[in-house]
């Protein structure tokens, strides 16, 4: 009998894609999931009978429901599937669950897709910014204010100097600005100053310091190694990764002692499976709800001492030149795009055009690794992936 650990086998990341991102679109989700689709079969070059797993809201785009329930992703694709995942079907964790279910046999090639329109409501915040948790909703919390809350206590204890947080947020925009297709493509550039005098949505916050909510849709496409040879585009390897979680997200009130280390026992994970070190990182694709969470994510990842993320990140600098931290080259979170669950997933799409050299705007020269990361410390769960472009 063959053993579990003989038939473990590497996985790669074969086609990319993701629509225009906007802050509303008028369109089915349904129609932008499948032109993501379409897409990411085409980048990788491969049929989409090729594809036997899937990683996305099942049956469908709005996920189970009863009346009607005739729309799946089997029936739509036109195809059998021998796996699927919809318990958190985007970014890491769905990158992560297709990897261990490619390398485990139970599929070979396995489809991450999802987005999200016509969610806007005028005057009404959009739905997943105010989740209907028993210990959330009677108090009107946000999801900003959940990450406020850590990060509060982050700036009394330490003095953060507030500008520097609006620096890393000018920053990222500004590479949002000049990524076409990005929601806010021509929108800035911002100093330190344009963002400070935003309005304060909630301390620390500034609303130029906060993720978008918006609109799009986003696949990308998981094989064996073995597959991913006969791919059209240049494959990118999974190497490593982890997860973390503390408590049920926008449950419970995160606390700053329970939440500002998030991150640290994934990385150590990640990198000893990678074989490599942080120090290896060339790019950083970033879970970016708001400018304070990048800092946090250093200080945690072990890049500097507790307290000092913003010193780091400022005197580091971000951009795409070698010497500075090449972090969310494409605008992020909070200027990219942020398709709710599938959100994440445009990070690692960034991971990958950065290690395959097509990204259309500040390409970091010759990245050979990336770090991707999802959630943080007002979720009260991380993960993250360590992505590398073939030897």
């Amino acid at each position: 009998m063959t053993s579990w650990s003989k038939r473990h086998r590497e996985v790669a990341i074969v086609g990319i894609h993701t629509t225009q991102q906007a802050l509303s679109i008028d369109r089915p989700v349904l129609s932008l999931c499948l032109e993501a689709v379409r897409g990411a079969v085409d980048d990788a070059g491969i049929d989409k009978r090729d594809i036997d797993g899937i990683s996305g809201k099942w049956p469908g785009p709005g996920g189970t429901v009863m009346e009607p329930g005739s729309l799946d992703w089997a029936t739509l694709l036109g195809i059998p599937l021998r796996w699927k995942n919809d318990s958190y079907p985007g970014g890491v964790p769905a990158l992560l669950s297709a990897t261990a279910a490619i390398s485990a046999g139970l599929c070979e090639t396995v489809l991450i897709v999802g987005g999200q329109s016509r969610t806007k409501v005028p005057g009404a915040a959009i739905a997943y910014t105010r989740p209907d948790n028993e210990f959330t909703v009677c108090y009107g919390s946000s999801t900003p204010s959940q990450f406020a809350l850590v990060a509060q206590q982050w700036f009394r204890r330490f003095g953060g100097d507030p500008r520097k947080m609006a620096e890393i947020a000018a920053s990222i925009r500004n590479m949002g600005a000049v990524r076409e297709g990005a929601a806010m493509f021509g929108r800035g550039p911002y100093t330190a100053q344009d963002v400070l005098d935003s309005p304060l949505v909630v301390e620390p916050f500034h609303l130029l310091e906060l993720c978008l909510a918006s609109e799009g849709a986003v696949a990308v496409i998981v094989t064996s190694e073995e597959r991913a040879r006969d791919c059209r585009s240049l494959p990118v390897r999974v190497l490593g990764g982890g997860m973390e979680f503390r408590l049920q997200q926008y449950v419970e009130a995160p606390r700053y002692e329970d939440t500002h280390d998030l991150g640290a026992d994934a990385m150590r994970r990640a990198t000893a499976m990678a074989g490599v070190t942080r120090d290896d990182i060339d790019v950083f694709s970033l879970y970016d709800p708001n400018a304070w969470e990048i800092a946090r994510q250093f200080e945690a990842l072990g890049y500097c001492a507790e307290g000092e993320g913003l010193d780091f990140v400022v005197a580091h600098g971000i951009g795409a030149e070698r010497g500075r931290l090449a972090v969310n080259t494409d605008g992020g979170l909070m200027s990219y795009g942020h398709l709710g669950i599938s959100g994440p997933t445009l990070k690692i799409v960034e991971a990958v055009r950065q290690l395959r050299g097509t990204a259309t705007s500040s390409q970091v020269a010759d990245a050979k690794l990336a770090l991707v990361t999802g959630a943080g410390a007002g979720a009260q769960y991380f993960n993250l992936a360590i992505l590398g472009r073939p030897d």
